[in-house]
């Protein structure tokens, strides 16, 4: 083989592995977004399952029906508990090093969203816990609200990460008002 033959060879080889190393690195990062993508839906329709099922018990005031419903959110809790941290762990593995403000924002927010996600857990816990071995009283009632609170914060959230999330990989027109926050 010639000189020359063996360097082109050569270099080819190399461009190929490096094209390899950047299939593999983008290939890592997609499934990552998508797994994000999921852990997103899944957190949000799991909140949004727990506030209106709630909700619907408290207006209606049944007894039967709010223990039901606790007990529903209880046996519920571990689709909550790998959502939340699957989005915030794929969420932090996607930030990376960036020092962008509105990538940094996105992860303070979902520092929050992962605090209020421990509160909501303890509550639907003691939630259960109450309306099932004490009385559904006053206590439970403030309970519950707290609970109603929590949900809507984690909820409102989620989806103002969700739709700059959205913005910023083009899937959604860029408003100016939003991506500066």
């Amino acid at each position: 083989m010639e000189s020359g033959e063996w360097r082109k060879n050569k270099n080819h080889f190399q461009l190929s592995i490096l094209n390899f190393q950047l299939n593999k690195k983008f290939m890592k990062r997609k499934s990552i977004v998508k797994t994000h993508l999921i852990a997103t839906i899944v957190a949000a329709l799991t909140i949004l399952t727990f506030f209106s099922t709630s909700l619907f018990a408290e207006i209606k005031g049944d007894e039967t029906l709010i223990k039901s419903v606790k007990a529903f959110i209880l046996y519920a809790l571990p689709i909550m508990v790998i959502a939340m941290p699957t989005l915030k762990l794929t969420g932090d593995k996607l930030v990376g090093k960036s020092k962008s403000p509105i990538i940094l924002a996105k992860a303070k927010r979902m520092k929050f969203v992962m605090i209020n996600g421990v509160c909501l857990v303890s509550l639907a816990i003691f939630l259960y816990y109450r309306s099932h071995y004490q009385t559904i009283d006053g206590v439970l009632l403030v309970a519950q609200i707290a609970e109603f609170a929590f949900g809507l914060a984690n909820l409102t959230l989620i989806f103002i990460n969700a739709k700059i999330g959205m913005q910023l990989s083009g899937k959604l027109k860029k408003d100016r008002k939003t991506i500066k926050n």
